[in-house]
C-alpha cells in the first residue's frame, strides 16, 4: 500500500493503519491510528504556562494603576462632600468635615481607600476655615495625591508638601 493510499480524506496521514477479521472471518475497515504524542501534549502545557506567566506579569502595573485610579476617585469624593458641607454662615465653615464615624459617607470613601493600599488624610486648619485632603497612592515610587480648599489638584512625591494643621493647603 503506497502513502498515497493512506492518505485521509481530509489529508491526514495516519501514524499507523490496521486491519482486523471480524466474527466471521470478514475483514473489518481499516482503524486509524490518531492523535497526539505525550511530548506534544507537554510541548503545548509548557507553551501555554509560559504565556500565561507572561499575562499575569504584564497586569501587574495595570492593577496598580486601577488602585490608583479608586483612590484619586475617594479623594475628590470626600472633596465633594466637604464642599457640600460648607457653611458660610459660621465662623468655620469646615467644622463638620473630618474622617470619624459620625459621617458614614466619609468613613465608606475611608475605607474604600484603605483596601486600594491608601490612608485618606484630611486636615483642617485650626479655624476650620481651609481643608487639605491626601493619601498614598498605590503605585511606586512612593507619590501622595492632595487636594484642598482653594482649589489645588496635585500628585506630590514629597512628604513635605503635604498639608498640614498650620497651613492645610497642597504645597508645590
Amino acid at each position: 500500500m503506497s502513502l498515497k493510499d493512506k492518505v485521509h480524506k481530509n489529508g491526514f496521514v495516519p501514524l499507523e493503519t490496521a486491519r482486523s477479521k471480524g466474527p466471521l472471518g470478514a475483514q473489518k475497515p481499516a482503524r486509524l491510528r490518531t492523535g497526539f504524542t505525550l511530548i506534544e501534549m507537554l510541548v503545548v502545557v509548557a507553551i501555554i504556562g509560559i504565556l500565561s506567566a507572561t499575562v499575569l506579569v504584564a497586569l501587574g502595573p495595570s492593577r496598580d494603576k486601577a488602585k490608583d485610579a479608586r483612590i484619586i476617585s475617594g479623594i475628590q469624593q470626600a472633596r465633594a462632600i466637604g464642599e457640600a458641607m460648607y457653611n458660610p454662615s459660621t465662623g468655620s465653615p469646615y467644622a463638620g468635615f473630618t474622617t470619624n464615624q459620625t459621617y458614614p459617607d466619609v468613613a465608606a470613601i475611608r475605607d474604600d481607600i484603605a483596601s486600594q493600599g491608601g490612608e485618606l488624610v484630611i486636615i483642617l486648619n485650626v479655624a476650620k476655615t481651609q481643608y487639605g485632603i491626601y493619601s498614598k497612592l498605590a503605585s511606586l515610587p512612593i507619590k501622595y495625591f492632595c487636594v484642598d480648599s482653594i482649589g489645588n489638584v496635585k500628585t506630590v512625591e514629597n512628604e513635605a508638601k503635604l498639608p498640614t494643621q498650620n497651613s492645610p493647603i497642597c504645597k508645590d
